[in-house]
């Protein structure tokens, strides 16, 4: 099953990895407010400049943000009620963007 409006980015957060130059970190947390498990979303990050606009953009799959070890739990979905949260490092490449969007959603 698949109900983008039962599923949410609880919170997240975008920051410099310290001592390396070009890397940062996306943290974020997403919950299932369905009373079924349902398919994990794909991730759209958008990093942003000064003045809001795009920079770069990348999809991130649940294969890519979640652990190797949750292949598992990929497979299950993200139980009902339930929330899952992920870290995952990105090369920036040196792309100069001050601030970011976090948008999810389900491929077609």
């Amino acid at each position: 099953p698949r109900r983008p409006d039962l599923v949410g980015i609880e919170s997240s957060d975008l920051q410099a990895l310290p001592g390396a130059e070009s890397v940062i970190v996306l943290n974020a947390v997403i919950r299932n407010r369905a009373p079924f498990p349902q398919q994990y979303p794909s991730l759209e990050l958008t990093l942003t400049d000064d003045a809001d606009r795009p920079v770069v953009r990348r999809v991130l799959t649940p294969a890519e943000y979640l652990a190797p070890a949750d292949a598992e739990v990929l497979s299950q979905g993200l139980p009902a009620g339930a929330e899952t949260s992920f870290r995952m490092n990105l090369d920036a490449g040196g792309l100069r963007a001050t601030g970011y969007r976090l948008y999810l959603f389900f491929p077609q």
